[in-house]
């Protein structure tokens, strides 16, 4: 059963992959056909951010009604709901309201299955499941390109992203059954080991030591690879005059990059540990970024923001599934939570400040913006390792006295 839920899992990740590089492949299109301003884009990731960020903050409680399976379910819907919609949408405004549901999908489907999975399961999976969400984001920039040939092409592309989330959702409403019998045996396992979980409150969460530099640290990762999606199509085209199908047929190997990175990561992992791991996605990271900022050559742009892929492969799933490890299975949900909703909080701030920015400079600023919040996140990934090194002490006494 459990192998069987596993993946079906994976087929999930796909789903939550597909939207995601939708928008920053498909803007230049967008904004030539619907006759807005390039730098709007960034209204729409705010919406959906937001969205994101608010049903990652209220996950907890949506999973004491619903479980996870009912969650996950509902949240495939809402992106199926927000795909149709943003392909028919007219103007600004209804891209701006088809950017709701898709927010609210991928942030609860995003925090109840990386949870579930770093707490069940292994490091190896975890990296596999994460490339399963770049085949996702791989396979929608890749699909678009060839609907690009005329001026609403998009609009095509939209809609065979909704046709495939359609066929995941009616496969995750079949198995809402296996996730009941799953988690039914898991529960009996964590009550004979005596495992709970502690219930912290929202803002008592943050007081947890090493927590913020947790959030810190993940917002700059976040923010690396919400920028590089969202905006590198967009200086191919308007900086480098990249035509738009090649641009966005690039835009695609950032996300093969994670993808092909995530694959090789998670047999890495059997041997390597979470923050070595992290460690390592760093370096590579960092010579993509470099690359990147060679504006001489634009023969080396595909290169670039594909060795920026492959660096961002191992972080994120190293950090989620190191999470457990650092602040314990009982804080684990709690900490999961806050650190997924506030690291979505670098897309609602940053891509549209970038947008705005890169308007009025130059696009070609994002290699330097990228480098910026590489600094951060190295540094305080170092940081709350240290934190976290004595378990007895993550928490001060008043927290200590709220869990009796």
């Amino acid at each position: 059963m459990s192998t069987l839920l596993l993946f079906i899992i994976y087929l999930i990740f796909i789903s939550l992959g597909l939207p995601d590089s939708m928008l920053g492949s498909t803007w230049p299109s967008i904004s030539s056909s619907l006759n807005i301003d390039e730098s709007m884009q960034g209204i729409i990731s705010i919406i959906i951010s937001f969205c994101t960020i608010i049903s990652s903050f209220l996950t907890p409680k949506i999973l004491r009604v619903f479980k996870e399976g009912g969650v996950v379910t509902i949240s495939i819907a809402l992106t199926v709901t927000g795909l149709v919609c943003f392909s028919y949408s007219m103007n600004l405004l209804f891209l701006c309201l088809s950017g709701i549901p898709l927010g609210l999908g991928a942030g609860a489907i995003d925090t109840t299955l990386n949870n579930y999975v770093a707490i069940n399961y292994k490091a190896i999976h975890l990296n596999w499941l994460h490339a399963f969400w770049g085949v996702g984001a791989t396979i929608s920039p890749f699909l678009i390109s060839f609907f690009l040939t005329d001026l609403n092409g998009w609009r095509k592309g939209a809609l065979c992203l909704a046709i495939i989330q359609t066929v995941i959702f009616i496969i995750s409403l079949i198995s809402i059954y296996l996730w009941k019998k799953v988690t039914k045996k898991i529960s009996e396992r964590e009550l004979n080991e005596k495992e709970n979980y502690a219930k912290l409150g929202f803002f008592d969460s943050f007081r947890i030591k090493g927590v913020l530099f947790g959030i810190l640290g993940f917002f700059s990762y976040i923010a690396v690879e919400s920028l590089t999606s969202a905006w590198f199509t967009s200086m191919m085209v308007f900086d480098y005059g990249v035509a738009n199908d090649i641009a966005t047929r690039w835009a695609s190997y950032f996300f093969l990059g994670i993808m092909v990175g995530r694959f090789i990561s998670g047999f890495i992992s059997l041997k390597i540990s979470d923050k070595n791991m992290i460690r390592f996605g760093e370096v590579i990271l960092l010579c993509g970024i470099i690359l990147l900022s060679f504006k001489f050559s634009i023969s080396i742009m595909p290169f670039a923001v594909t060795i920026i892929g492959l660096g961002c492969a191992p972080i994120y799933p190293a950090v989620i599934h190191s999470t457990p490890d650092k602040f314990t299975k009982e804080l684990s949900p709690s900490v999961m939570s806050i650190q997924v909703g506030c690291a979505y909080i670098a897309t609602f701030a940053i891509n549209p400040l970038f947008g705005i920015i890169g308007k009025n400079i130059s696009w070609y600023i994002l290699p330097f913006t990228l480098i910026f919040f590489f600094i951060i996140m190295a540094i305080s990934n170092e940081i709350v390792l240290l934190k976290t090194k004595d378990k007895n002490n993550l928490l001060n006494n008043s927290l200590k006295a709220k869990l009796k």
